[in-house]
C-alpha cells in the first residue's frame, strides 16, 4: 500500500508486474515523494527494495532516505545531524544495516545507454531479489539526443521495461517528465494530463498506472508552495482516475504528510 491513504481509495495498492509512471514537472518534489514511499515499504514490509536515482550521487540517494528515517534533511549544512554523529550512524544502519534498501549507482553521464540502465534493473531484480524498484527519471536517458529521435528512443526504453516488470514479476516506479504546457508552467501550478508526457504515447499507454503531481512553487503562500497535490491520470487496475489527495511539505522536518486543504474541506461540508 502507498502511505496515503487517498491515493490507496482509487488504486488499491500496487500490485506485482505493475509498471507505474510518476510524472511532474521539473523541480516539484518527485524524488521526495519517492523516498517517502520507499521508507514507509521498507518499515511496513518485508519487500527488497532497489533503486536507481540518475540525478544524484549515491550519498544524496542515502542521505535522502535518512532524513526521512529521522525527520530531518540531513544533507542540509543547517542540519543538527552531522556526518560522524552517533545518530548519524545509527540511521545508516537502520536504513540499509539489514540490506533490505539497495541503492545502485546510476550517476550516469547525459545520454546513457538505454540498454545498462535496463540491465541494471534486471540485475536487481534477479540477482539482488528486489520487488519493488524505483528508477529516476527516464527522460534523462534520451535528453542528451545520442539516441536520434525523442519519441523512438522513449518507445524502447517503456518497451524494455514493460517487458521486464512482466518477467521478473517486480513493480517498476518510473519517473518522467512533462513537456512545458501552454500559458502557466507546472512549476506554477499547471494541471498534469497524460497529452503532457515527453516522447511517444507509449509511456501511457504501457504503464498501468500514470500519477501525476502539481504543485506552485511559486506561490506566495507559503502553504500553498509547499502542498503537493496527487491526481491519478491512469488507472488500469480500477479505472478511477482524477484527483487523488494532497501532501504538504514541512521545511523543517524534510516530510510529506497527507493533508486536506482548508478550501477542499469546506468543499466537503
Amino acid at each position: 500500500m502507498y502511505p496515503w491513504d487517498k491515493l490507496n481509495s482509487i488504486t488499491y495498492g500496487f500490485r506485482p508486474t505493475e509498471l507505474i509512471t510518476v510524472t511532474a514537472g521539473s523541480g516539484l518534489g518527485k524524488s521526495s515523494i519517492l523516498r517517502e514511499l520507499v521508507m514507509h515499504v521498507k518499515n511496513t514490509t518485508d519487500n527488497r527494495i532497489g533503486c536507481l536515482f540518475m540525478e544524484e550521487s549515491v550519498e544524496r540517494t542515502a542521505e535522502g532516505f535518512m532524513g526521512v528515517d529521522l525527520s530531518t534533511p540531513v544533507h542540509l549544512p543547517t542540519s543538527a545531524v552531522k556526518r560522524g554523529d552517533s545518530e548519524y550512524r545509527e540511521s545508516f544502519e537502520r536504513c540499509f544495516g539489514d540490506e533490505q534498501l539497495m541503492i545502485m549507482d546510476a550517476s550516469f553521464d547525459t545520454g546513457a545507454s538505454v540498454d545498462a540502465v535496463v540491465a541494471r534493473v534486471r540485475f536487481m531484480a534477479k540477482a539482488l531479489d528486489c520487488k519493488i524498484i524505483i528508477l529516476d527519471h527516464i527522460s534523462i536517458l534520451v535528453s542528451g539526443g545520442q539516441h536520434g529521435d525523442e519519441r523512438k528512443a522513449l518507445d524502447e526504453i517503456m518497451t524494455k521495461l514493460r517487458t521486464l516488470t512482466q518477467d521478473t514479476g517486480i513493480v517498476l516506479f518510473a519517473v518522467s517528465h512533462l513537456k512545458r504546457p501552454e500559458g502557466k508552467g507546472h512549476e506554477e501550478g499547471a494541471a498534469t494530463s497524460v497529452a503532457q508526457l515527453r516522447g511517444s504515447a507509449s509511456i501511457a499507454q504501457l504503464s498501468d498506472f500514470v500519477i501525476g503531481l502539481e504543485r506552485n512553487g511559486q506561490s506566495e503562500d507559503p502553504t500553498e508552495r509547499n502542498t503537493t497535490y496527487i491526481r491519478v491520470l491512469k488507472n488500469r487496475f480500477s479505472g478511477i482516475t482524477g484527483p487523488a489527495g494532497a501532501l504538504l511539505y514541512d521545511n523543517d522536518t524534510g516530510r510529506l504528510t497527507e493533508y486536506e486543504p482548508i478550501q477542499e474541506a469546506e468543499d466537503a461540508l
